[in-house]
């Protein structure tokens, strides 16, 4: 197990239902801690499990709006230094990022 922890700004102050909505990140498998230092939501999570867009992705699932430090690139290595592997590449020649004629 690596663990590993993230920083996201939040883009507002939180109100009790977003407060909430962050109840339910603590039965997300990989993800074993929250904490909060100024505006920023710092969040542990176990790198074997998950990678950091997948992190980002279930916090904004909870509702709470989050941006993290610096953006994260498609199909590229992440922050943590995993792989994230897309089915179809994001950028480049490939059939699927040709506009429609």
């Amino acid at each position: 197990m690596t663990f590993l922890k993230t920083r996201y700004t939040l883009q507002k102050d939180l109100a009790p239902h977003d407060l909430h909505g962050l109840t339910g990140l603590a039965t997300v498998y990989g993800i074993r801690g929250l904490w909060f230092e100024g505006h920023d939501l710092i969040v542990e999570y176990d790198a074997s499990r998950m990678n950091e867009a997948e992190v980002l992705a279930q916090v904004r699932a909870s509702g709470v709006p989050v941006e993290p430090l610096e953006p994260i690139p498609p199909g590229s290595l992440d922050y943590a230094g995993e792989f994230r592997d897309f089915a179809w590449p994001t950028e480049g020649l490939s059939p699927a990022n040709q506009k429609a004629k």
